[in-house]
């Protein structure tokens, strides 16, 4: 993939692969160092550069679905707004389906 910014990126997904061979994990690499963190396992966020190797461990939410599902209630009951819209689902299934070849 390449960003408006000229950044290039690549990514790889298997949603069947073997318990012994499961790795969640991203990590995005700069011209000074990365940085790896996970996607359901909340694991330590790991940053490293030349002057430094940190992890942090933010808290883990009770209920991570909770702040979107709060900005839906507050959108229908009147009193905000949610950032996901019939336009932004559509294109999250698009790439899902193009990620699992549907």
């Amino acid at each position: 993939m390449r960003f408006a910014s000229g950044a290039t990126g690549t990514g790889e997904w298997c949603f069947v692969s073997s318990e012994k061979s499961r790795e969640d994990s991203i990590v995005i690499t700069g011209t000074e160092g990365f940085i790896r963190f996970s996607t359901f396992q909340f694991s330590a966020i790991h940053l490293s550069t030349e002057e430094c190797d940190e992890y942090y461990t933010p808290p883990q939410p009770e209920h991570i679905q909770q702040p979107l599902i709060q900005t839906i209630v507050d959108e229908l009951r009147g009193v905000g707004l949610c950032p996901s819209t019939g336009e932004t689902a559509l294109r999250t299934a698009r790439a899902m389906d193009m990620i699992v070849g549907g």
